[in-house]
């Protein structure tokens, strides 16, 4: 159908304005053959958890999510992300160039085309509830918990099924919402960008994006024209697609250093240098961009650190790019280790930006997994527990240690203390990210100001902490005992931060050395598959 809108604003500007719907499943198979694309001046991905949970539970119940917006136009071949989805495309000749309805696309792509959340908390169906639920990236899910990617075919759907053992009314449960996930229809409107003129497609934003995360018309106007005609360079295309994760925001030194690694370059000079006049600088950068992404999907899910800006030490991410460009999936034995070289490597310092130390880290990483992690391994100083803190620090925003205090933290899974949302998961990579945001939010003022004296968690006053009286599982989640919560509430806040300090030094006491390993051996005489053979 066409719209005429020149009598709106003042012309005739198109012809061609054209409204149509899209199953699920026929915007699914847009992306795969890349005819769905994201301009590279867009804006990253910015929702968090809860507003993916909330789209899937809003196509489920039937709601509208929204109408797209598409300018149609030819695309070369490149590297499409959306979110956390990543796939290599042909050249097409009518893509759909993404406008408005980024974040939904990326939620879409992330949930059914791609069973790695990256560092998102995964999203599950509750069978049994009937919902959508955000699961617990180191927890296994519950058994009638089906995994939003299994929900994109009727045969995944089958198989899992089939794996799962489920009674017949919650299979009949699964198949049902399966079919209406892949069945709901999304309303777009279709631009063709032939012309140069743009009004139309700011005329079309002022009077439908409204929304929290929508684009402006700049923005608009930018992701249609500059984007297409140029693009950004490979390094800032590099940080966009790491962006898209969630983790914050890389900055270029980070993924030039991340490059050289992967070149196998040393890390004295610069990438530019190093480089030979053949090298196929496209091709290196979507290795870089892979293994970055490896690279953060490792430490949030199995190193447990939430954000970029919580690395204690920002070497280690190099020496990771390497591991994983080299070793796109580790073996489960490898990536135990690794966290233990990891977190020695924090304890120890040795994984501060220092080319003295990260060239042979660099040159340990070969095509031999199991001899790599145990070189890695080998060139760290000795760590015992005597080198693991007892006692908190006092709060610095650049200390190495307050970053690994406030991992620790996190690895409580800290729950929304109030309001609404109470219960649900603290989004804290979002609430970093959000520079309006008071985070992490002081909820004591007094003596050494500690993470004892502060909560992960969304702005709230001790009066509305008190008001609320949480349940102690959530409570807990903070690091707050019932006798601290007790000291609050008659308003003995020496006697609060003491108490919760002593529970919370102790939890990152015990944090560092289990995730450190130091009681565990580390050199496997075996090889890795016979190692769990004999261990099974």
């Amino acid at each position: 159908m066409s719209n005429d809108m020149s009598k709106s604003i003042g012309g005739p500007l198109t012809t061609a304005l054209e409204t149509k719907t899209f199953s699920v499943t026929a915007l699914l198979e847009a992306i795969r053959k890349g005819r769905v694309r994201i301009p590279h001046f867009q804006r990253r991905f910015r929702w968090d958890d809860e507003d993916r949970r909330l789209l899937f539970d809003s196509i489920q119940a039937g709601f509208p999510i929204g109408t797209l917006l598409l300018a149609q136009s030819a695309a070369p071949a490149d590297r499409v992300v959306l979110g956390g989805f990543v796939a290599e495309v042909p050249p097409v000749e009518n893509a759909l160039w993404v406008v408005d309805g980024q974040q939904r696309l990326a939620t879409l792509a992330m949930g059914l085309l791609d069973d790695r959340p990256g560092t998102y908390r995964p999203i599950y169906f509750d069978l049994d509830k009937a919902q959508f639920v955000l699961g617990t990236r180191r927890r296994a899910p519950a058994p009638h918990w089906v995994p939003t990617h299994v929900l994109a075919s009727s045969a995944l759907v089958n198989k899992w099924l089939r794996q799962a053992g489920i009674s017949e009314e919650l299979s009949d449960r699964a198949d049902e919402i399966s079919s209406r996930i892949r069945e709901y229809s999304v309303p777009a409107y279709l631009v063709p960008t032939a012309s140069e003129d743009d009004r139309v497609l700011r005329e079309i934003f002022a009077r439908v994006n409204r929304s929290k995360h929508a684009l402006s018309s700049a923005e608009v106007f930018q992701a249609l024209h500059s984007s297409l005609a140029g693009g950004k360079g490979p390094i800032d295309r590099v940080c966009e697609d790491v962006a898209q994760l969630g983790f914050g925001e890389l900055d270029a030194k980070q993924v030039e250093r991340a490059a050289m690694a992967v070149a196998n370059l040393q890390p004295r000079g610069t990438l530019e240098d190093g480089l030979g006049k053949d090298v196929d600088v496209h091709a290196l950068f979507a290795r870089v961009s892979k293994a970055l992404v490896r690279a953060v999907e490792f430490l949030v899910e199995d190193a447990g650190v939430p954000h970029i800006s919580w690395m204690p030490y920002g070497g280690a991410l190099a020496s990771l790019a390497r591991v994983f460009d080299l070793h796109s999936e580790l073996h489960p034995r490898s990536r135990v280790l690794l966290v233990r070289w990891f977190w020695r490597g924090m304890l120890t310092g040795d994984h501060r930006t220092d080319n003295r130390t990260d060239g042979p880290k660099w040159s340990s990483i070969d095509g031999d997994e199991h001899a790599t992690v145990q070189r890695l391994l080998r060139l760290l100083p000795k760590v015992t527990a005597d080198d693991v803190p007892r006692e908190l620090s006092a709060v610095s925003a650049r200390s190495a240690q307050t970053k690994m205090e406030l991992i620790a933290l996190a690895s409580l899974d800290p729950r929304m203390l109030t309001g609404n949302e109470r219960g649900s998961p603290v989004p804290i990579s979002s609430l970093i990210d959000d520079e309006s945001a008071e985070f992490p939010v002081t909820i004591a003022t007094t003596g050494k100001k500690t993470i004892a004296t502060l909560l992960l968690h969304p702005r709230v006053s001790v009066e509305e902490l008190v008001a609320s009286a949480p349940p102690q599982p959530l409570l807990d989640s903070h690091g707050i005992d019932a006798d601290a919560f007790a000291a609050l509430v008659e308003d003995r806040v020496d006697a609060f931060v003491s108490l919760r300090a002593a529970r919370l030094a102790a939890h990152l006491h015990a944090f560092l050395i289990a995730e450190a390993g130091l009681d565990a051996a580390d050199h496997d005489r075996l090889p890795l598959d016979v190692y769990f053979e004999e261990s099974a």
